[in-house]
């Protein structure tokens, strides 16, 4: 179908009309020439629109796998329904992250971060391209660099308040600096329970490189930092934190090294808006501006009434997927997929071959 746009509304030849017309055009012509010299730059316009951003991202990652058909892949201990409350992978850059325990404390994202390969840290469930990804937070070249975290709202189910066993949590991550932000360490994860607070963690990496966790259960504050030069920034870690109510323990797990602790001393260091009890990683704390974290968010787990053993840990850190007892590659990993490749064929050769019970 085709028409004159002209047909729409056609001006008129009668000359008062057209008259009218002409002066109508100079008399928004002047006023519009009024307008434009209100305005300090020329190029500038007036509009009551309302602005939109968008954008486009696109990356190019990907991952196959070789089937050999033949491996025997056992089922993990997580998600189990019941231990594991909270469960965020680094794998999109939504505004949303997913929270795969099943409880549904899924994660908002904020600021800009990216996805990069998360290389050198390997799942073991590829077996060609990229074995890994995280998503970067705070990078430099951001514009929105330090505002950028995630945040998990508030449940009874994420808190210490309230527990009779124990506490563990998880964290994989890559760290591009150790230099404090605006005055602060990195904080790798912090919630507050109630306004005091009365329950609350803090974990956080110094600029010295030591992990210092900062756990307040009933009101009584345990402080524990494991030695200068933990942490350095270009590498991949895998921390497990454990607390136990009997005795008020606490351990930490560095690369499946159980790190010796020092008592820091007590330090309050909680985020300005005590009233928000929301889980903030990578950050300290919801709104607060310092102490954010430049690197890279694998993994984050959180283990409620339970104190992950030390055995536990390092069945994690063998199969990277689980602290049940499974070895490397054998983890069965729902709803994964990826793209089959079929290795290459021996050429072939007459090394061997004869005419034996060939037909043509």
């Amino acid at each position: 179908m085709s028409f004159n746009i002209r047909n729409i509304r056609e001006i008129s030849n009668e000359p008062q009309t057209k008259f009218i017309n002409q002066l109508a055009k100079k008399l928004s012509k002047f006023l519009t020439e009024q307008e434009v010299e209100k305005l300090e730059g020329k190029e500038d316009i007036y509009s009551n629109a309302e602005d939109v951003e968008s954008i486009i991202k696109h990356h190019t990652f990907g991952s196959t796998k070789y089937f050999d058909f033949q491996t025997m892949y056992y089922p993990p201990v997580e998600p189990d329904g019941d231990k594991v409350t909270c469960w965020v992978k680094g794998d999109n850059i939504g505004g949303t992250v997913n929270d795969i325990s099943g409880f549904a404390n899924h994660g908002t994202v904020n600021g800009d971060p990216i996805l990069v390969d998360g290389a050198p840290f390997d799942y073991g469930i590829h077996t060609g391209g990229n074995k890994s990804i995280a998503l970067r937070f705070n990078r430099p070249t951001s514009s929105l660099e330090n505002q950028e975290y995630i945040i998990i709202p508030d449940a009874v189910n994420l808190g210490i308040n309230g527990i009779a066993t124990g506490m563990s949590y998880f964290i994989r991550f890559k760290l591009g600096s150790i230099v404090e932000q605006n005055g602060w360490g990195r904080t790798l994860f912090e919630k507050v329970d109630d306004n005091t607070p009365d329950n609350a963690i803090r974990v956080l990496v110094a600029d010295t490189g030591r992990i210092t966790v900062r756990i307040k259960r009933g009101g009584t504050q345990y402080n524990s930092q494991t030695a200068a030069s933990t942490i350095a920034a270009g590498t991949v870690y895998e921390v497990f934190i454990t607390y136990a109510v009997s005795g008020n323990i606490t351990h930490v797990y560095v690369n499946n090294v159980d790190k010796t602790l020092s008592d820091p001393g007590t330090s309050t260091n909680w985020h300005g808006d005590l009233s928000n009890h929301d889980l903030a990683i990578f950050a300290r704390g919801v709104f607060s501006d310092n102490g954010r974290v430049y690197g890279d968010l694998y993994d984050y787990m959180i283990y409620r009434e339970k104190v992950v053993s030390a055995a536990e840990v390092g069945y994690h850190f063998t199969n990277k997927w689980t602290i049940g007892n499974i070895a490397y590659g054998h983890v069965l990993v729902s709803d994964y997929w990826a793209t089959y490749v079929e290795p290459a064929q021996a050429a072939y050769t007459t090394t061997g071959y004869t005419t034996v019970g060939y037909n043509t």
